[in-house]
């Protein structure tokens, strides 16, 4: 993997429901042991998620097949990319208040913080690209598993943002993350696009 590539790709995984989530555990009256349940669930999907598909990968050797010079799997993580935006766009003004399945995150049970997060990691279609594309860089470049963990510390380091938010602010830490969620929740089609955009002109 290139340091370059760590960034985007780990932003790309939490900047969604991913990161609106962490910053509504924070209103919790528990906020540190949901939100610590939530990052376990995020990390253990993410791990398992990536080492599957760089498995799969490795196996039937994805990576080697090749179109005019270019791994196949390029062509189709570029086009997936150039969907994830082009629906990113077209969804842009849909996007006013968070997902009814959102609003219940302040009295849902330890367990179903932990499906949640699992899930939106194992079955975002954003980060099922992501993932496979991790997967792809490390066969191509004939690498380790264990050499994604610079991408994993950097997925952990933006999902423990509201756990330092929170301990930083004190009491001031919900409603000003919650200013931001409210943002994010309208906005986050922005970075988004960029973020998408940039790993396209990577894989090219």
């Amino acid at each position: 993997m290139t340091d370059i590539a760590i960034i985007p790709l780990a932003l790309t995984v939490m900047l969604g429901p991913q990161i609106l989530v962490g910053m509504l555990l924070i209103t919790r009256k528990d906020p540190v042991k949901s939100s610590l349940i939530y990052i376990l669930a995020v990390m253990l999907a993410l791990v398992l998620s990536t080492y599957l598909y760089y498995t799969l990968a490795r196996v039937f050797n994805f990576h080697t097949i090749s179109i005019g010079g270019r791994p196949v799997i390029k062509h189709i993580l570029i086009v997936v990319f150039v969907a994830l935006i082009i629906r990113s766009i077209v969804n842009r003004k849909k996007i006013t208040e968070p997902p009814k399945w959102m609003k219940g995150i302040s009295t849902a049970s330890l367990g179903k913080i932990f499906i949640i997060g699992f899930c939106l990691i194992a079955l975002m279609p954003t980060d099922i690209a992501i993932t496979l594309t991790i997967g792809n860089l490390l066969n191509t470049n004939a690498s380790l598993f264990t050499e994604a963990l610079p991408f994993f510390g950097a997925v952990l380091s933006i999902a423990l943002l509201p756990l330092f938010i929170y301990f930083s602010l004190g009491q001031s830490g919900p409603e000003k993350l919650e200013k931001t969620n409210i943002w994010l929740n309208t906005h986050g089609y922005l970075i988004n696009i960029i973020v998408l955009s940039f790993l396209i002109v990577l894989m090219i």
